[in-house]
């Protein structure tokens, strides 16, 4: 036996070439075989011939519907009208018209034997061993209750048009595939029945991976993101809900809204209420709530899961109330909807069903039909067998018994409601009756009949495959390299219907109330894509009964603009994480910076181009800094003239003409830098700031430490007796000295270009970005600490020098120019860093153009314009004597006695005078080599002795 069944199985696994699922189907083959042995050995002796509908025929087409349903410990349950006996009698339709029809299959009459598989596999299996029971025996006669044999007819079955049940339809199968005989099923959509190893089996209905990807699409489109799956057992259910979970897990498009499933459940087989109740009690004590519930059930366990809700309908309230979407075997079905008992329970649910149209003329065929009158006495077998269970169907739509009740004969048929496969079965009927005349090689004329013989399995479905199939309406049926066709779905809402002409209580559960209204239809499209057109405001959701709003169902909140999803445990459940200001968000799952240059948008998905922001000429913090500039220049330009002009005068000589035009030179410089500093920044004007800014400084204040170092050093020489002459104090002399300090500050600028090379960068603040020299704030503070030093090494002379005589007070001067110089400057360095850190770079820069003009301003007026003032408004001062000029030109004569080197001398004068005295001892090089002293030389030598006589009286009465 169990070679037997190893041999089976390679039998129906031959094509895959598995070993491993050979061995996995092995217990079934076992089953498979016995079942087939078992039956076959029993037709030798007593075949019991299946209840079934038969209609003779040259050839005989084979037919499995559910009359019955389920029956649970029982084979069959109570009778199907729709599923069962409507399907049924469409097939018997179809034959009916394709026998009239004279150009198809001509002078042959297509049979049929049409069993009941109750939607029990097992029993559905057993009862298809009817279909290939001549193949299997020759036994032409028939004991089955003792008496004498009764002949057989043994109907030669070419194709089966069937199951509805994708389970039923793989056990069936599996026994026809054995014996190469055609399948096409009208209503099974399992994935699984498009796999290799099912080589004769065809539908004229899509599989479910079209249906899942219908369901995913829609949650898409209502962003359903997070979702349970309950499914039932056997291949429709679980082949359903695998499909789905493959789109979900691995999407066509990858930009679409993510789908997850919080938690998903199979039902056992034949579940009771209380199982699915407890089941739903756990789902909805999880930490999420989620409100969609996506099925894959049975027409049956759809009915059981309404009872449940309503059974638990406490734990319910209107933001836990469960959301359905329902597949295809729900669908239409009013017959979920116990006896008005879970209407209100299933207000708002979507399904989905294949769009069909009822078959032409069939309600007039199907109303017309009566019941069998068994007392009739000339009653024929074929009127008997024709269809066995609609005299079952008959008394239970009119609730009457038709042996007790001669009325319930009288009863008239006026059915509406039709079931959505009809379409499809005629459909897979008139596939085989075209196929079977194409291999036939029947012609359209009706005085050559075809030639029947035997019918090769193989080659017919061969045809069927690869044909085109014209339909009397206008389709077309052609099968898919997996042997279905095409999806086409509709989507409907099941809600209460409100007649606006009549006053209904809306509180009833009558179930003429509520209605299936479609919101919806979805195609399959090319390349595994779907195309979905629904009217989401036409959805009624549940709760309230008339509410519109869309439910939430997901694991996590939507992120804000500006964050990303940092995803945990699912892909559907993450924490929102903030991005940088100049960063954008990459399909919600990271940040990204934008490039220098850019900002985000105002959604925070692209980066656009900013505006390159400098300082515009003509703009306010532009024109202060310039005019000052201008003004600073003009008045720098005037004291030079002035001071060109006035050279030989003893004001400008006494000054130090040399050092004042490099004063004010480095004057000028530092005026003329706010223009590189403001226009646009390039690499020539980056160059220029460098040096310029720390060399006009440097000019300033070398002359300046040179000055005052000269005097410091004169003055303190005359407090010593036989005081060397101080070196180093003659024009050429000061000249190199300060030359020397400048030459200093330019290798330091320099040594700073090539360290730090200046290019013009663009620095991003948020919503604009500035174009600006490259410069560390902190490498340009640096480069003026050898200013600083000038400036500091100035002060400290300029307090040592405080207290010379009142004709050499241009110390007090250079004091307070170097003291108001520290204090602009340490004004300045609060201002410029808070603007430069803050991105606020107008007022960086104009803060840094109006302290350089104002440093050049406190020199240019602090140190020149006394002696302009003098030239200007006293030009007497500055060509004679005066009173005050004496007691210094006694002192500079005076200390002109001290001989060089080794001569010494005492300083003469009371000692109530000491202090005067040694201030007046100046060198005689200071004297030779002063301008002042030259000056005077010269104006004495040119007065009047009158003059010079008033002169030294001044100079004795002080």
């Amino acid at each position: 036996m169990k070679s037997l069944s190893l041999c089976l199985c390679r039998l129906l696994y031959y094509r895959q070439g598995k070993k491993q699922q050979c061995y996995s189907h092995y217990l079934y083959s076992i089953t498979f075989t016995l079942s087939i042995i078992f039956n076959y050995f029993s037709g030798l002796n007593s075949v019991q011939v299946p209840r079934s509908a038969r209609l003779l025929g040259n050839l005989t087409l084979g037919g499995l519907f559910p009359v019955h349903d389920y029956g649970g410990r029982d084979p069959c349950g109570p009778i199907s009208e729709f599923r069962g006996i409507q399907r049924l009698e469409a097939m018997l339709f179809a034959l009916k018209q394709i026998n009239e029809d004279h150009t198809v299959l001509p002078n042959i009459t297509l049979g049929a034997i049409l069993l009941d598989t109750c939607s029990n596999d097992n029993y559905a299996l057993e009862s298809s061993l009817e279909f290939v029971r001549s193949r299997l025996t020759s036994t032409s006669y028939s004991c089955s209750d003792g008496t004498i044999p009764q002949p057989i007819h043994n109907e030669n079955v070419v194709g089966v048009v069937g199951a509805s049940l994708s389970s039923v339809s793989v056990y069936v199968a599996n026994l026809l595939r054995l014996f190469q005989l055609p399948q096409i099923s009208y209503a099974s959509t399992a994935p699984k029945l498009s796999e290799p190893s099912f080589d004769y089996f065809a539908r004229t209905v899509p599989s479910d991976s079209n249906q899942a990807r219908a369901i995913v699409d829609i949650l898409q489109r209502l962003n359903f993101t997070y979702v349970n799956v309950i499914y039932s057992h056997g291949d429709y259910g679980e082949g359903g809900f695998r499909e789905f979970k493959r789109l979900i897990k691995d999407p066509i498009d990858t930009s679409d809204t993510s789908v997850c499933i919080s938690d998903e459940s199979r039902l056992s087989r034949d579940p009771s209420i209380q199982k699915i109740a407890d089941l739903l009690q756990t789902m909805l004590s999880r930490p999420k709530i989620v409100r969609v519930y996506v099925l894959f059930l049975t027409k049956d366990d759809a009915k059981k899961l309404l009872q449940a809700i309503k059974k638990q309908i406490h734990l319910y309230n209107e933001h836990n109330r469960p959301v359905l979407i329902a597949s295809d075997a729900w669908g239409k079905e009013s017959s979920v909807v116990i006896n008005g008992e879970t209407h209100d329970i299933a207000v708002g649910t979507l399904t989905i069903e294949l769009v069909s149209k009822e078959p032409s003329q069939f309600d007039r065929y199907f109303n017309s039909l009566k019941p069998t009158n068994l007392a009739l006495k000339n009653l024929s077998n074929s009127s008997l067998s024709r269809n066995p269970w609609f005299n079952e169907f008959w008394e239970r739509r009119f609730g009457c018994e038709l042996e007790k009740n001669k009325t319930c004969y009288d009863q008239i048929l006026n059915e509406t409601n039709w079931d959505s496969k009809l379409q499809f079965i005629v459909d897979a009927v008139r596939v085989f009756a075209h196929a079977l005349h194409r291999y036939l090689n029947c012609s359209n004329i009706t005085e050559t009949p075809c030639k029947i013989r035997d019918i090769n399995g193989t080659k017919l479905f061969d045809i069927i495959l690869n044909g085109t199939f014209d339909m009397p309406d206008g389709r077309q049926i052609q099968f898919n390299k997996e042997r279905f066709v095409t999806g086409h779905y509709r989507i409907y809402n099941f809600r209460r219907r409100l007649p606006s002409n009549s006053k209904i209580d809306i509180s009833s559960s009558s179930s003429s109330l509520y209605d299936y209204v479609s919101v919806g239809e979805w195609k399959s499209g090319l390349d595994k894509y779907g195309i979905l057109d629904l009217n989401i405001p036409s959805i009624i959701w549940p709760g309230n009964q008339l509410s519109t709003h869309i439910p939430i169902s997901r694991c996590s909140e939507p992120c804000k603009l500006g964050e990303f999803r940092q995803i945990q445990a699912d892909i559907c459940c993450w924490v929102c994480t903030p991005c940088s200001n100049n960063s954008i968000v990459i399909e919600g799952e990271k940040c990204v910076q934008c490039k220098i240059g850019y900002w985000p948008s105002t959604n925070r998905t692209q980066c656009y181009k900013l505006n390159e922001t400098y300082i515009e000429l003509l703009s306010p913090q532009a024109l202060i800094p310039i005019c000052i500039s201008i003004l600073g220049n003009l008045c720098t330009l005037f004291v030079v003239i002035l001071f060109y002009r006035k050279r030989q005068t003893p004001v400008v000589k006494a000054s130090g003409i040399e050092l004042c035009f490099v004063m004010l030179c480095g004057i000028h410089l530092s005026y003329s830098m706010t223009l590189p500093i403001i226009l646009r920044p390039h690499l020539i004007t980056c160059i220029i700031q460098r040096i310029g800014i720390g060399l006009g400084f440097a000019m300033m204040y070398s002359a300046l430490l040179t000055k005052t170092n000269r005097i410091a050093r004169i003055f303190e020489s005359t407090k010593k007796q036989g005081t060397l002459r101080p070196p180093y104090i003659s024009p050429k002399s000061q000249v190199f000295i300060c030359l020397c300090l400048i030459i200093i500050q330019l290798l330091l600028s320099l040594l700073w270009l090539a360290y730090e090379r200046p290019i013009v960068n663009l620095i991003p603040y948020e919503r604009l970005v500035i174009v600006k020299c490259d410069t560390n704030k902190h490498s340009f503070l640096l480069s003026l600490i050898y200013n600083a030093l000038l400036i500091t090494i100035c002060t400290v002379y300029a307090v040592r020098t405080r207290k010379v005589p009142e004709n050499f007070n241009e110390t007090k001067f250079i004091g307070f120019t170097c003291y108001t110089t520290c204090i602009i400057w340490l004004a300045f360095l609060p201002i410029y860093y808070t603007a430069y850190d803050n991105g606020r770079h107008q007022v960086h820069i104009t803060t840094l153009c109006i302290t350089i003009s104002l440093s050049a301003t406190v020199a240019l007026v602090c140190l020149f314009s006394p002696k302009v003032y003098i030239i200007l408004v006293h030009p007497e001062k500055n060509m004679r004597l005066t009173k005050q000029l004496r007691p210094t030109l006694n002192s500079l004569k005076f200390a002109a006695q001290i001989p060089h080197r080794d001569e010494h001398i005492t300083a003469t004068g009371s000692k109530t005078n000491n202090a005067n005295d040694n201030t007046n001892h100046v060198s005689q090089a200071a004297i030779a080599t002063s301008p002042l002293i030259k000056q005077t030389d010269i104006v004495l030598k040119n007065n009047s002795s009158k003059n010079v006589a008033r002169l030294n009286k001044q100079g004795s009465k002080q």
